[in-house]
């Protein structure tokens, strides 16, 4: 399923086998197999995650070394945790 799965999908699929194992009656050995799938689901959704997180990262750098627009401030994430904690 990973391979051309989107985030969206894969994380279906996972909430789906959650359910499925904290519902109870599987095997033993559905419920291991359930659990390894969901753990590799797990690790390709932390991928997308990150490859998302970097690519946004990347955008507003590229934007702030393009010189800034007047009225489309970038902010970086040091300034919104000091706006939130006022």
């Amino acid at each position: 399923m990973h391979q051309g799965a989107s985030f969206e999908d894969s994380f279906h699929r996972l909430s789906e086998m959650a359910e499925q194992l904290e519902a109870g009656g599987l095997t033993l050995a559905e419920a291991t197999s359930r659990f390894e799938e969901g753990m590799k689901l797990v690790q390709f959704c932390n991928e997308l995650l990150n490859n998302a997180e970097l690519k946004i990262t990347e955008l507003k750098e590229s934007y702030r070394t393009a010189g800034a627009q007047p009225g489309f401030d970038v902010l970086d994430e040091d300034s919104e945790e000091e706006d939130s904690d006022e």
